[in-house]
């Protein structure tokens, strides 16, 4: 006996679709099975682990190194702290469907390491209010 697709299970996968964008690769023959083990050794689906190299490969290609990824829980979103190649802090992040990366005023050195973490919360918190409500 099957089980039913309700309309609930319905109306949540629509929901999650109109809320992700689609990306198709194809990659050599042999390969898939390479990556899908990567990847389930990393503890992440083979959808986590491509979205996480191509967010490593633009950091990299940009010259920014990923400083830490951080929370608010306040609003519900997540950015990460980059450090820049001229060492400006930067946030990334995304609002209504848009990623930003926003340069911050200081540069490595001007926030002493104890504080990055909270340096990189707050950080976040009044990118997303600026984009939110619109910079004043």
């Amino acid at each position: 006996m099957g089980a039913t697709y309700t309309a609930a299970q319905k109306a949540a996968t629509q929901k999650y679709i109109n809320s992700t964008d689609q990306i198709r690769v194809r990659t050599g023959k042999g390969n898939l099975d390479f990556i899908k083990n990567h990847a389930k050794d990393m503890g992440e689906t083979l959808g986590e682990f491509v979205n996480r190299a191509i967010i490593e490969a633009i950091y990299r290609d940009r010259g920014d190194i990923l400083v830490e990824k951080t929370h608010s829980d306040e609003y519900g979103i997540s950015g990460n702290l980059l450090l820049s190649k001229d060492n400006h802090y930067e946030i990334d992040f995304s609002v209504n469907n848009h990623r930003y990366i926003k340069r911050l005023e200081h540069k490595k050195g001007d926030v002493p390491e104890q504080f990055i973490s909270d340096y990189a919360w707050m950080s976040l918190e009044n990118e997303y209010e600026n984009e939110l409500l619109g910079e004043e």
